[in-house]
């Protein structure tokens, strides 16, 4: 009796050649029914081989699609390319209660912040007003909607296509239009509307959030919390830590860390780092 295998670098074992094996992919990233897989330069030329024997050990997928570029441009998208199973970029993904379409390769979404979007809106209190800036396609004010008793968000993002899918799957998940209120725009320019305005913000912008600081500490309240985060190398703390004192100091805010962790792997030298910072006036 055939066992199944447990993983696709093990389904591959006897696809691939000894060479190719080396370099076989574990993990991948799940989207709902499409899955998106990082090749390596390696097998460039087994790719379809990969993203077959993917659809065949997991029929969950009806879709494959491999990463095809870094995150790029000021929308920071990631170029995808079907290799195996139906012709579609939607995807139709689930989180925490809440249904998301997401048009891959045109948004910047990571399924790997789940966690985190769930854990912010478990600490949101009663009749906040919450930032969810760089918002996207909108998980993090829809699983905020959906998984507590805020207000209100007040959601921010630049790129078109996300403003477009944030505002159909708020309709989606039947969240009506007093509880977020979408906004397209570049954060730099929004800001000044919303002085003092928020009891919390969330800023989940890979690379570049620290350019925001200034931006979150004018528009957060006394004693509202602003979840930051960073791409950093591996337990270098220090340079975002740094970042934060100093915008609070220029602004005149004071501020305590609450929190610091480590939310996801970033590559194998880098990591997606939050702080919690809470405002103390």
């Amino acid at each position: 009796m055939n066992q199944q295998p447990k993983n696709l670098k093990e389904a591959l074992k006897n696809k691939l050649s000894k060479k190719d094996f080396k370099f076989a992919p574990k993990a991948y990233d799940s989207f709902g029914n499409i899955a998106i897989i990082e090749i390596p330069k390696e097998l460039e030329k087994q790719k379809k081989i990969i993203c077959d024997t993917l659809l065949e050990i997991q029929p969950r997928f009806e879709t494959i699609c491999s990463i095809e570029s870094n995150h790029e441009g000021k929308f920071r998208i990631q170029k995808v390319k079907i290799i195996s199973g139906k012709k579609q970029k939607i995807a139709l993904y689930k989180e925490s209660g809440c249904s998301l379409e997401i048009p891959l390769g045109e948004v910047f979404f990571s399924p790997r912040l789940s966690n985190e979007r769930l854990r912010i809106a478990k600490e949101i209190k009663e009749n906040e007003i919450v930032g969810a800036w760089f918002s996207g396609v909108g998980p993090y004010p829809i699983v905020f909607a959906k998984n507590s008793k805020m207000k209100q968000a007040i959601a921010i993002e630049l790129n078109p296509k996300g403003h477009e899918y944030a505002i159909k799957n708020a309709k989606l998940n039947k969240i009506n239009d007093e509880k977020i209120i979408f906004i397209k725009g570049d954060v730099k320019k929004q800001f000044k509307k919303f002085p003092k305005h928020f009891h919390r913000i969330a800023m989940p912008l890979p690379h570049t959030g620290y350019q925001f600081l200034k931006e979150a500490f004018y528009c957060i309240k006394p004693k509202g919390i602003i979840h930051f985060y960073e791409i950093i190398e591996k337990g270098n703390f220090d340079l975002p830590l740094k970042q934060i004192k100093e915008t609070a100091n220029e602004q005149n805010r004071k501020i305590k860390i609450i929190r610091k962790a480590v939310v996801r792997q970033f590559s194998p030298t880098k990591e997606q780092i939050v702080f919690d910072i809470q405002l103390t006036n």
